[in-house]
């Protein structure tokens, strides 16, 4: 009687190890999230115009 109820326990105990095992792994796929004031705006432009290849026309006392 009491077998049962140790199988019991561990399968639970495994099938929630395997559970949180994969919610773990599908947030760390997910898009991280930028804390507030951690975000550098200049740097993600940057990037953003080369990644694109289009011609930075939003700086100051450059001409289009």
């Amino acid at each position: 009687m009491w077998q049962s109820f140790v199988i019991v326990a561990v399968a639970f105990v495994a099938l929630s190890v395997g559970l949180w095992l994969v919610i773990r792994k599908t947030v760390s796929r997910r898009h991280d999230v930028i804390a507030p004031g951690k975000f550098d705006f200049d740097a993600f432009k940057s990037r953003e115009i080369t990644r694109r290849g289009v011609h930075d026309s939003t700086r100051l006392g450059k001409k289009r």
